[in-house]
């Protein structure tokens, strides 16, 4: 068995994982972007992510703005161009015409599908670099953790992805 020491889970000779992440997530990053920037057709990487959190319950402005931690006057041209492309409507509320329910369209639908496969084909080509042959890693238990560890944050910091009671930053 692997020693570690207490710094999250640090692996002796690999360094500290959240320095490692630092370096390498802005990377696959610029992958996913080139790989969704290749077809017009696609959303861009910003879009998908915006897209990906509709999907997920989160339908208002403020709310996506504060998931994505950004402000509002920047995430309101992703959403205008999200509406101008068919893949997502504005609804305003019944009870609050001042609130409007953002929401994916059916056409939204399948372009998050497309472009989260496309996303996924690219990093699965990435991940077949890493195989080195001496050692196993379980890259799915470790996406799948940093997954759960990424949703515990957001929803300590931001309350649960459906939930309206967190009032964006500003």
């Amino acid at each position: 068995m692997v020693e570690s020491n207490q710094t999250f889970g640090a692996i002796d000779g690999l360094g500290d994982p959240a320095e490692l992440l630092t370096d390498v997530v802005p990377r696959l990053y610029r992958v996913l972007r080139a790989a969704l920037d290749d077809d017009a057709a696609l959303p861009s990487l910003e879009q998908l992510r915006v897209m990906a959190r509709l999907a997920d319950g989160i339908g208002y402005a403020g709310r996506l703005a504060a998931a994505r931690q950004m402000r509002i006057s920047a995430i309101t041209p992703l959403i205008d161009a999200l509406v101008r492309r068919g893949w997502v409507t504005r609804n305003r509320e019944a009870g609050d015409r001042r609130r409007v329910r953002l929401e994916l369209t059916a056409a939204g639908e399948v372009a998050l599908v497309a472009g989260q496969e496309r996303a996924g084909d690219r990093l699965r080509e990435v991940l077949r670099h890493g195989d080195s042959g001496e050692a196993t890693t379980d890259v799915a238990a470790v996406a799948a953790w940093l997954n759960q560890a990424v949703r515990r944050y957001d929803d300590e910091r931001l309350g649960p992805a459906g939930s309206d009671a967190v009032t964006p930053r500003t």
